[in-house]
């Protein structure tokens, strides 16, 4: 599991239904989706905050961004799916490229793809559910909640760790992904504990609370904190608190691969990538979902539908200050519980970008703006980045 070390950089890993690319089949790795596959409609219940209607007809910035989604894919630049929301109405819908080159299936907007990092926040969010049910508190140390279960003692160099540093990346643990054996891995079943194993003796990066290094083995014990506290494991506990009552249908978690039909990933156009099992994502990085579902859970922060608003406003408070170059090599000032906080044309830009072996997504929110722009590829090289800045501006601004 890998999440996004530095986006701009070409290696990264992290950071996922309907009738698109055939998926992995049990020989390869296997394991079960939590939720299973959902067929039901997307459509919202009567009277449903987060409903979504279409923009008016000849809605100028729809076609603006109708035009420009078409000339990305016209070039060859786009493969995958985008959407923009903003206070409900939907600007742009859009799908482009082969979930399966081999078998020619088109991606479609309900497609399902890996989120990778973007699954960060998720696994934020479930930390502080389990916070605001009295199961842990935000400054407590980490190791009473993983030994004995994941380490049979704690590491020395843990002890003074705390469950803040790890969800803010300022813990010092060094980055599972930066590992040599985490690629060769990628596509074997494991356990949280074996993963833990793997980086729970090596040197810390800098003593914890004194410097930003982006580390998804933080975020693999966070989720390990919080299956020890709900007594449950991770999917399930993503299901029970996220997204069966958001109505998320088609987004979840899986040991091994997403449900029948989840978009192949590719490190470029006509290269695909290497298998991956979810197992090794773990809760940094192995949730998957679409383009909907993700506009859904965006705009659930500004109805306070995920959690209460005092939470909510939490969620989106820096924990930490970022480096000079921003988090991640991506303009941000801070960073909050899995969103990266910056400002775009003086209006709060929160998102979090994630790339894994043959993905590529980001996710971005404006609060003050009920602006939600979804941008998911699996075509590793896509720009999605770039791609969700230029589209949050043109739903800011109505210009191209």
């Amino acid at each position: 599991m890998r999440g996004v070390q530095a986006v701009r950089s070409a290696v990264v890993v992290f950071v996922v239904l309907a009738a698109t690319a055939a998926c992995s089949d049990s020989s390869s790795g296997g394991g079960t989706a939590d939720p299973p596959a959902a067929r039901s409609s997307t459509r919202a219940p009567a009277g449903d905050p987060l409903a979504t209607s279409p923009a008016p007809q000849g809605d100028r910035t729809a076609a603006a961004m109708q035009t420009y989604l078409k000339g990305l894919a016209a070039k060859k630049r786009f493969t995958g799916a985008a959407l923009v929301l903003k206070h409900g109405e939907v600007l742009a819908r859009f799908a482009a490229g082969q979930a399966d080159e081999a078998k020619h299936i088109a991606v479609r907007p309900d497609t399902i793809f890996r989120l990778a990092s973007v699954s960060k926040q998720f696994t934020a969010m479930l930390v502080l559910k389990q916070r605001d049910r009295g199961r842990l508190k935000i400054g407590d140390r980490i190791c009473p909640y993983l030994v004995p279960k994941y380490v049979k003692a704690c590491p020395k160099a843990w002890r003074s760790i705390t469950i803040r540093q790890i969800l803010s990346h300022t813990s010092g643990i060094p980055d599972i992904s930066e590992m040599p054996d985490f690629f060769p891995k990628l596509p074997k079943p494991t356990t949280t504990q074996e993963i833990i194993s793997r980086f729970a003796n090596k040197p810390l990066d800098f003593r914890p609370g004194t410097n930003w290094k982006y580390s998804n083995s933080g975020y693999i014990l966070a989720g390990a904190i919080v299956e020890k506290v709900a007594k449950k494991p991770y999917g399930t506990v993503l299901h029970d608190d996220i997204t069966g009552p958001l109505g998320l249908a088609h987004t979840g978690f899986s040991s091994g691969y997403p449900p029948t039909g989840f978009a192949k990933g590719y490190l470029k156009l006509g290269t695909p990538a290497a298998p991956i099992n979810g197992s090794q994502a773990n809760a940094a990085g192995g949730v998957y979902s679409t383009v909907d579902d993700l506009g859904r859970w965006d705009r659930s922060f500004g109805a306070d539908k995920v959690a209460p608003a005092a939470t909510v406003k939490e969620a989106f408070t820096p924990l930490a200050h970022c480096p000079s170059g921003g988090c991640l090599d991506s303009p941000s000032t801070g960073y909050a519980y899995g969103w990266l906080v910056d400002k775009l044309r003086g209006h709060r830009y929160l998102y979090h970008p994630g790339l894994l072996q043959g993905y590529h997504a980001s996710n971005a929110y404006l609060p003050d703006d009920d602006i939600a722009v979804v941008v998911l590829s699996n075509v590793q090289n896509t720009d999605v980045n770039g791609i969700n800045r230029h589209l949050s501006t043109m739903a800011l601004t109505g210009r191209s």
